[in-house]
C-alpha cells in the first residue's frame, strides 16, 4: 500500500509539474520525431512538461484543424497560449511564414524547450512571455490557439477562456482542444456564455476542436 501510494504521489507530482514554474524533477531531455501535411519535425523534449513522449493527439489535431480552416495571407498575430515545447508555434511559424507569433507558458522549462526548438526550426522570429495564464499579456491578438491544462482545474481554464476573449482584437478567433471526457461541454457552454458563439470545427479520437470569435 505504501509502494502504490508513493507511486501515486510520484505521479501526480510529474502532473502537476506541467503548469508549475520550475517542475521539480530531473531533468532528462529527448528527441521525439512529429510530422503533419508534408513537414518533418523533430523536437527536444523533457520531464516536468506535457506530453514529453510524443506530440499529443490533441495538439496534432487542433494544429490540422486550424491549417484547414486558416486561409489568410495577412500579417496576424498569434497567441500560443500555453504553449508548453513550442508545437504549435514551430508548426505554424514554418507553413505561415509571414505570421508573428507570440508564446506563453508558466513553466520556465518548457519556455527554454520553446526557444531551443524553435530555432532548430530555424524560426528566429517570435516573442516568449512568462505568464499564468493571461497574468503577464497585455497585447492584443487576431489568433488566440489552446490546449488547456485540464488538471489545472475548471477555473484556471474558464480564466483563460475568458482572457482569450478579453486579449483578442474584434473579430479574432479563439481556437482550443478538450477531450469529451474532460468538460467539453461546459467548456462549450462557457465559451458560448462569454463570445457569444462557439462552433464545434471537429469531433475525433474523443476530442473536440471549439472556434469561438470576437
Amino acid at each position: 500500500y505504501e509502494m502504490l501510494r508513493s507511486l501515486v504521489g510520484s505521479e501526480m507530482c510529474i502532473r502537476d509539474s506541467y503548469f508549475s514554474e520550475n517542475p521539480n524533477i530531473k531533468s532528462e531531455k529527448r528527441k521525439i520525431k512529429y510530422a503533419i501535411e508534408d513537414k518533418d519535425f523533430e523536437f527536444i523534449t523533457d520531464n516536468g512538461v506535457f506530453s514529453k513522449s510524443k506530440v499529443d493527439f490533441g495538439t496534432d489535431l487542433m494544429l490540422k484543424v486550424f491549417m484547414k480552416n486558416f486561409n489568410s495571407q495577412e500579417k496576424l498575430d498569434i497567441l500560443d497560449i500555453g504553449c508548453g515545447y513550442g508545437v504549435v508555434s514551430a508548426v505554424i511559424k514554418t507553413f505561415y511564414p509571414f505570421l508573428d507569433i507570440t508564446l506563453s507558458d508558466v513553466n520556465e522549462r518548457a519556455l527554454e524547450l520553446s526557444e531551443e526548438n524553435l530555432k532548430n526550426c530555424n524560426i528566429n522570429e517570435y516573442s516568449i512571455i512568462k505568464s499564468s495564464a493571461f497574468d503577464n499579456i497585455s497585447e492584443k491578438y487576431n489568433i488566440i490557439l489552446s490546449n488547456p491544462p485540464i488538471r489545472a482545474g475548471k477555473e484556471i481554464i474558464f480564466k483563460i477562456y475568458e482572457g482569450a476573449y478579453e486579449h483578442l482584437r474584434e473579430e479574432g478567433e479563439f481556437y482550443c482542444v478538450i477531450q469529451t471526457k474532460h468538460g467539453a461541454k461546459s467548456t462549450k457552454k462557457k465559451l458560448e456564455e462569454i463570445f457569444g458563439n462557439c462552433d464545434t470545427l471537429t469531433i475525433d479520437g474523443g476530442y473536440r476542436i471549439y472556434r469561438a470569435k470576437k
